[in-house]
């Protein structure tokens, strides 16, 4: 994938998340409302919704940076592949936090943050290609301080977004691992 491609892509992706955030903001929290909460019939639309709404101009930007670069690195492996994992990731992290998480609104593009940190790594395990090894390792350096943020509650964070983001991150790796299959 050319560059200019991922970069048109990532501009969209934020342009729609700043947009969202901006709705929001005029909205005095409104959209927050259609973040996940748990158990009901109502959050279940969060599940599909939560990684794009943010609860604030300082939670939309701690997220931005780092989703860009993520999804910048998951773009290279082409953009099927990259809307695949970002679903799968959604669904799978949004349906755990429904599920299990502490009532409250849950929201944020951390959840992706973390399921993308957690993608890379797991498949660079699985695909055993030494380019996405040595992606990893950097990934794992630069990204260091978030995943050790999994080991940490803070209050008014969503722990559970952060936890099942990764997980499912972990399991899209394997899913969609890069190698090529071997054929009988």
């Amino acid at each position: 994938m050319h560059i200019k491609q991922p970069i048109r892509i990532i501009f969209t992706l934020l342009a729609i998340l700043f947009s969202v955030q901006l709705v929001n903001a005029i909205s005095q929290g409104a959209v927050s409302g259609l973040g996940i909460y748990p158990r009901t019939l109502n959050g279940l639309a969060g599940i599909i919704f939560a990684p794009w709404i943010h609860h604030s101009w300082q939670h939309l930007l701690s997220n931005a940076a780092p989703l860009a670069v993520l999804a910048f690195i998951t773009l290279q492996q082409g953009l099927k592949r990259f809307i695949l994992v970002y679903l799968f990731i959604s669904i799978v992290a949004g349906s755990a936090v429904w599920v299990f998480a502490f009532d409250g609104y849950h929201a944020g593009a951390s959840t992706m943050v973390f399921g993308l940190i957690a993608y890379i790594l797991s498949n660079a395990i699985f695909s055993r290609n030494i380019f996405n090894l040595i992606l990893a390792i950097i990934i794992c350096f630069l990204y260091a301080g978030v995943i050790y943020s999994l080991t940490q509650f803070i209050p008014g964070v969503s722990w559970s977004s952060h936890f099942f983001g990764f997980i499912a991150g972990l399991i899209a790796g394997k899913v969609f691992n890069s190698a090529p299959q071997k054929h009988p």
